[in-house]
Formats: structure tokens, C-alpha cells, sequence
């Protein structure tokens, strides 16, 4: 487990490239002149191309060898981030970010497959637990730290610096990347490059037509993109059909897809990471723009938060062991009370100050952690269990693809709300609707839970005839 310390730190490093660009939305607007939506793109394009990546580098390691896959994506991840931060333009930034997250692709499934085949059971339930700290501390650190880079008064700082920052975690586990173990490729099967290009620019076009569509007024252009973006994803669809049948290389089979309990997992992961890529980006947009903190006390005012997500899902098998299988359901009902106490908090509180709102969101924050950490903890694992080990790997890089499209989507979506309505209503009036709508995604989340319970406790066997009978 020693030597694998550089997965570690290249997990922390993905998911706190991602954090970071949260901290540091508010102040694109004022150095760059974005709008609101433009903003949001410049956050979901990390995203999107992280999610578009994933299987396809996953096959990749498979192919060519997870350890040089690894060390290529970190270094790209360390160039990318300098590139980001001295992106001259908006446009630059966009771009820059799109190719941090194909970095970032190019990392995480190298990580998780290294911890997998690397020891005996007890390393490998060890080296997991650690890989899942490691992602959850980046989420938090991204928030905490990026904050207190932009705070410092340095001559390159503020958000090109926080930044910048992102290349650390990549160079620093690139001093460890030569001594992680070496594993032969195990697969001579062709990548389907093309599938990857397919699914990765309509989810870009979807997602720029609906960051942009709100800050220009729903210009014909935006519907465009929309539409471009939906057609081009069921033309993949399409194409992924015939390249089964046909017996090439496909990076989602759409026979997998008869699995009622896969079917739901991945909307519930869509439901969940949609809800909470929305909460990161509003959260910084309300106490920065809004209630005008600084980024140093916007990060340290989410520590509680991200403090309890973190420590839950470090006792997830004791929490999972009390409350068993209802344990999904129990989460999304704790999480929409805590989401409806922090709406009305925020709307009655208007005007009267910060300090109040930070206040309650303080103390439900506690809960929010918590409730948040209880839904995605037990869902791989319950949908796991319900599927045939032979398409076992390609549901974990679903749900890992569903993940990072979801909180790109979220930000486009639900974060819009925020964006579109924070100049009639006040920024808290507004940021109230919105956790409004986390609500409603929350108690389809709860919906599908009870559905996935029952699904689960059927026997294997008679999952294992709803695909390839």
C-alpha cells in the first residue's frame, strides 16, 4: 500500500481541479466580463469532458497500461491547469478547462483500477476506503484552500492562482508514479475512439445551450445547440446498437441497459450529482455575490458541510450495517428537510445580513453532510449486487460517467435557476427556488431508492435473464 500513495494523491487532484473552478466562479464575471451562463459553462465544460473521457481511458489503461496512462494524464493535468491559469480570455478558459477535464479522465479510472489489482482482499477494502477519502477530502480542500489562495495578497493570486494551484496534486504524485506497480495490458481490444468523440461534443453542445440559453435570452442559436446536443446523443445511442450487433468494440452497450436495477442506479446518480454539482456552484455564487463574502470565508463557511460528507462516508459501513437497505431512502428524507429549513432560512432572512444566514447554514449544514454522503455511499455497491459480474466493470465506469455528466448538467440546469431569478427576487429569494427544485429531484431520488430496495432483493439469477436471454 506504500507504493500506491501517488493514486491517491491523483484521485485528491481530480476532484479538486473540479472543486476549485466552484470557489472561484464569482470572479470570472468582474476579470474576464462573463455573464452568469457563460460562467456556468466555463464550470460544466471541466465536467463534460471528464465524463465523456472516462470509459474510453479506462479501456485505455486497459490496453496500453494503467501506470503510463496514469503518468501521461498527470502531466497533461498539471500543463492544462497552468493553461487555465493564464487563459487570456473567456474563450481560453472554456477551452482549457475541457482539456483539464480529458486529463482528468485520463487519471481517475488508472487509480481505481491500481488499487483494485494490488494486494489481497484486506489492501484492496484498505487502498478503497483511502480512494474514497482522498476524492472527498479534494472536493472539500478545493473549496477551503482555493478560497485561501485567492484571499492572499500576492502579486498572482486571486482566482488565476487558485487556479494554478491545480497542478500540484499532479506533480507531486508524478514523483511517486514510477515505483506504483506495473500491470501488462490485459486487452487487445481496438478503443473505439470514434464512440468517444460522439458521446463527448453533443454533451458539450447540450450543455452550453443550456448554461448560455438564460444569460442571452434564449436566442434561437442556444435552441440550436440544444437540439444538436440531443440528436448527436441518440445518434450515439444509435451507433453504439449496430457496433454490438456487429461485434466491434462499443464503449456502452446498450444491451447492459436492460438491467432494471442498473437502469435506476444511473438515474438516481444523475438525480443526486445533478442536485449537488448545483448546490456547489450556487453556494458560491450567493456568498460571494450575494451576502458578499470574501473566497477565504465563503471556503471556510462550508467546512462543517464538507467536514461531516467526508467523515460519513468514512464510517459508510457502520451507517449502512444500523440502517441496512433503507439506508438510501432514510438519506433523501433527511436531505429534503434539510434542503426545505435552509429555503426558508434563506427567504426570510433576506436583507437582514450575512452573519444570520451563515448562521443556519452552519448547524444544517451538519446535516446536509451527512444526508448527502448516505445517498451515494450505499448506491454502487446495492446496484452492484444486482448486476452479473460480467458487465460489473462497464456499470462502475457508467456510474463514474453518469457522475461527472450529472454535475455539469446540474450547474447548467438547476444553477440557471439561481442565475435567471437572483436579479427580480434578491439572491437568497432566488437561491430558495432553487433549493426548491433540489427538493423535487431529492423525492424522485427517494422514489427510485424504494424501487431499487425491491429490486435488489431479487434473485441474481432472475436479473441475469433481462440481458443477452
Amino acid at each position: 500500500m506504500e507504493r500506491t500513495w501517488p493514486v491517491f494523491v491523483a484521485a485528491f487532484g481530480a476532484t479538486y481541479t473540479f472543486s476549485i473552478g466552484n470557489v472561484t466562479a464569482p470572479r470570472l464575471g468582474p476579470e474576464l466580463g462573463a455573464s452568469r451562463g457563460e460562467t456556468a459553462l466555463v464550470l460544466a465544460a471541466f465536467a463534460v469532458a471528464f465524463a465523456a473521457g472516462l470509459i474510453l481511458a479506462g479501456r485505455l489503461g486497459d490496453r496500453y497500461g494503467r501506470r503510463r496512462l496514469l503518468t501521461i494524464g498527470l502531466l497533461a493535468l498539471a500543463l492544462t491547469s497552468a493553461f487555465a491559469a493564464a487563459a487570456p480570455g473567456l474563450w481560453w478558459l472554456v477551452a482549457a478547462r475541457v482539456l483539464q477535464g480529458t486529463a482528468s479522465a485520463l487519471v481517475m479510472p488508472q487509480t481505481l483500477a491500481i488499487v483494485q489489482t494490488s494486494g489481497g482482499p484486506h489492501a484492496k477494502a484498505r487502498g478503497l476506503a483511502l480512494f474514497t477519502a482522498s476524492s472527498g477530502v479534494g472536493t472539500v480542500a478545493g473549496q477551503v484552500l482555493g478560497g485561501l489562495v485567492m484571499g492572499l495578497d500576492l502579486p498572482f493570486a486571486g482566482w488565476r492562482g487558485a487556479v494554478l494551484t491545480s497542478a500540484i496534486p499532479g506533480l507531486v504524485a508524478l514523483l511517486g508514479a514510477r515505483r506504483l506497480p506495473a500491470h501488462a495490458p490485459d486487452s487487445t481490444e481496438r478503443p473505439d475512439l470514434g464512440g468517444a468523440l460522439r458521446v463527448g461534443i453533443p454533451l458539450l453542445a447540450l450543455v452550453a445551450g443550456l448554461s448560455l440559453g438564460p444569460a442571452v435570452g434564449w436566442a434561437w442559436w442556444t435552441f440550436a445547440l440544444v437540439a444538436l446536443g440531443l440528436l448527436g446523443l441518440y445518434g450515439f445511442w444509435l451507433n453504439q446498437g449496430r457496433r454490438e450487433r456487429a461485434g466491434h468494440p462499443v464503449l456502452v452497450a446498450p444491451s447492459s441497459l436492460r438491467l432494471p436495477a442498473l437502469r435506476l442506479g444511473l438515474s438516481m446518480a444523475v438525480l443526486l450529482f445533478a442536485g449537488y454539482g448545483a448546490f456547489s456552484y450556487e453556494y458560491s455564487m450567493l456568498t460571494q455575490v450575494g451576502l458578499g463574502l470574501t473566497p477565504v470565508e465563503s471556503g471556510l463557511a462550508l467546512t462543517a458541510f464538507a467536514g461531516t460528507f467526508v467523515l460519513a462516508g468514512l464510517r459508510m459501513p457502520r451507517i449502512t450495517a444500523r440502517f441496512g437497505d433503507r439506508t438510501m431512502e432514510l438519506a433523501a428524507g433527511l436531505l429534503a428537510a434539510g434542503l426545505v429549513l435552509l429555503g426558508v432560512a434563506s427567504w426570510v432572512t433576506q436583507g437582514e445580513g450575512a452573519g444570520i444566514w451563515i448562521g443556519c447554514f452552519e448547524v444544517l449544514g451538519l446535516l446536509l453532510g451527512v444526508a448527502q454522503a448516505s445517498q451515494y455511499g450505499p448506491l454502487v455497491g446495492t446496484v452492484m449486487a444486482a448486476v452479473p459480474h460480467r458487465v460489473a466493470g462497464l456499470a462502475g465506469g457508467l456510474f463514474t460517467t453518469a457522475q461527472q455528466a450529472s454535475l455539469g448538467l446540474g450547474i447548467a440546469t438547476i444553477g440557471g435557476v439561481l442565475g435567471a431569478l437572483a436579479p427580480s427576487l434578491g439572491w437568497q429569494h432566488a437561491f430558495a427556488v432553487a433549493l426548491g427544485v433540489q427538493v423535487v429531484t431529492t423525492a424522485l431520488f427517494w422514489v427510485l431508492a424504494r424501487r431499487l430496495r425491491g429490486r435488489a432483493r431479487r434473485p441474481a439469477m432472475e436479473e441475469r435473464k433481462e440481458i443477452h436471454p
